[in-house]
């Protein structure tokens, strides 16, 4: 459980939702396990010395797991601190300008990304015009069978 603490303290206690959950379920477990210690030591059957393993076993694979996963993340988050600093200390390269058009390169990618999906959206429209049309006229065929026997 310490080890969870020191990770949640340096992940600032900011953790995923799925990961506050399993954190609350690991909580609950521990509750259970001093419930179930409580039996046992008041009843030391073997019933109860197996509820009482089972817990101990089910606690520590969860503890591990969460340890596991909330490692992960912290080394993700310092990944990701690491690579905006880098960025940030990149300089800008300049917007290289052509001079016949007197456009950016980017204005160039933007435009021929918008004519692309003018390509797309009229060649969609097309495929729709032929497979409605081809229905259209195996309809009429079935019609026209059936009206015929």
């Amino acid at each position: 459980m310490e080890k969870i603490e020191i990770l949640l303290e340096k992940l600032e206690n900011r953790i995923t939702s799925l990961l506050a959950k399993r954190l609350d379920s690991y909580e609950d477990l521990n509750d259970e396990l001093g419930t179930i210690a409580d039996e046992y030591e008041n009843d030391p059957s073997d019933e109860n010395r197996k509820k009482y393993n089972q817990m101990i076993e089910l606690v520590e694979e969860t503890e591990l797991g969460l340890i596991v996963d909330l490692e992960a993340l912290l080394e993700k988050r310092k990944a990701d601190a690491l690579a905006k600093e880098q960025k940030a200390n990149e300089p800008a390269p300049a917007p290289k300008t052509t001079e016949a058009q007197g456009e950016t390169p980017k204005a160039k990618v933007e435009e021929k990304k918008e004519e692309k999906k003018e390509e797309k959206k009229e060649g969609v429209g097309v495929l729709t015009l032929v497979i409605g049309g081809a229905l259209l006229i195996a309809s009429f065929g079935a019609i026209n069978y059936f009206r015929k026997q």
